[in-house]
This record gives structure tokens, C-alpha cells and sequence, in this order.
């Protein structure tokens, strides 16, 4: 299995990140920078460095609420997909809230809103949606969107796929990642027959939890 695990970042990565990781999920902060900026950024990150870029919530969520079309959804919804091309991103994550429910008017209103972002070469779509949502229930439904279903890599199954994308969130009582815990979430993905694994982790430690994460993927721990 190859593992690739990174931190969620506002900013890009400096080069003692780099030197250590091939990965990172980019969550730009309002303003929201220009594709110009974005390109520049994507220029100053070594050759072959994989960015997952982490939709906005204005980017699927406008004034009367999630993924309901109008003129604010239909420009979060162009940098979304300026922003991707920009910094060549491999992934797009579009992380959906609470407010985003399971019946079947969200389910249409998810299936409308999947539909629009063009499918771009090299690039995979994920949704990782929280709050009711069932494990089983995500993936099945992601799979019926054509997009990968996102996975909480400390408490969820694996899915199946030759290709998954997992989160360590640190929340509540838990402020970080051991050793251990670390450890589990490795075994855990390597026992799931996957080749290639993408672990994004939010955390006051993330960089040094995923350098961890990802030395014990390649024995050097």
C-alpha cells in the first residue's frame, strides 16, 4: 500500500514540509485568493507534490442553505473549480456540515450539485460529510455520485477501492494523535486492501503527526 499523509493547511507548504511530506489539503481562508496567486503557489512546491484543495463552504452552501442554486452558489462554485486547475490540485474535497441531511431532498440536491464540477484528468472528487450520516450510508452514496467517499481513518471501516481518502480530525477530548493511535489507523489500512491511501490530519500537531504517520508507512519508525 502507498500511503501519503499530510496536514490540512490554510497556506502552502514551506520547503521543511515538503522535505518530509508529499501531500497536504489546502483550506484557503476568505478572501479567498485569486487563481493568479493560486498558480504561484502550485509553482513553488516541488514536481509530483499532491494537493487536495478543500472546497469552501461557499462553494456548495449559499444564503437559503447547502448546495441550493443561485448566483452566490454558481460563483463559490467557479473558484472552486478555477482554484482546482490552478493549483493542479489531485483531489477537490467538498467536507459538508450538519445541515447537510440525509433524506431524499438532500440526496437529489447532492446528485444536482455533483453533476456540475467537470470531471478534470487526474483529479478525484471526494465528499466527507459529517453529522447523521452513516458510514455504510456515505460511501453508498458516493459511489452513486461518482465521487470517493470520505472516512473518519481513526473510527470508520476502510471502504473498499483501490484508492481511499481518510481524515483524523482532533476534537473534543481528543487534542491529538499517539504513537499508537497512529499505529492502529496504519494497521487498519494496510489490512484493507487498498493501494493507495490519502490521509489528511486537522490537528494543533498535525505536521509532526503526519511525518510520524508517514514514516511508520515506509518502516522508518
Amino acid at each position: 500500500m502507498q500511503l501519503f499523509a499530510g496536514a490540512l493547511l490554510e497556506r502552502p507548504p514551506g520547503p521543511k514540509y515538503t522535505a518530509e511530506l508529499r501531500f497536504a489539503e489546502l483550506a484557503p481562508q476568505s478572501p479567498l485568493p485569486k487563481a493568479g496567486t493560486l498558480a504561484k503557489w502550485r509553482k513553488a512546491l516541488p514536481d509530483g507534490f499532491q494537493i487536495a484543495l478543500r472546497a469552501p463552504e461557499s462553494s456548495w452552501k449559499g444564503p437559503e442553505g447547502p448546495f441550493r442554486a443561485g448566483s452566490e452558489l454558481d460563483e463559490g462554485l467557479r473558484w472552486l473549480c478555477e482554484a482546482a486547475d490552478a493549483l493542479e490540485a489531485s483531489f477537490v474535497v467538498v467536507s459538508t456540515g450538519a445541515a447537510v441531511m440525509t433524506g431524499a431532498r438532500d440526496r437529489r440536491r447532492l446528485r444536482e450539485y455533483f453533476s456540475r464540477p467537470p470531471r478534470v484528468a487526474g483529479r478525484t472528487i471526494v465528499w466527507r460529510p459529517t453529522g447523521l450520516w452513516e458510514p455504510e450510508s456515505v460511501q453508498a452514496v458516493a459511489k452513486s455520485l461518482s465521487v470517493v467517499g470520505g472516512f473518519d481513518a481513526a473510527d470508520d471501516p476502510v471502504p473498499d477501492g483501490e484508492l481511499v481518502y481518510g481524515s483524523l480530525l482532533a476534537e473534543g477530548l481528543r487534542r491529538s494523535f499517539s504513537h499508537a493511535q497512529l499505529l492502529d489507523v496504519l494497521d487498519k489500512l494496510q489490512s484493507s486492501g487498498t493501494a493507495r491511501a490519502f490521509i489528511s490530519i486537522e490537528s494543533s500537531q498535525s505536521f509532526r503527526e503526519a511525518r510520524l504517520l508517514q514514516a511508520l508507512s515506509e518502516g522508518r519508525e
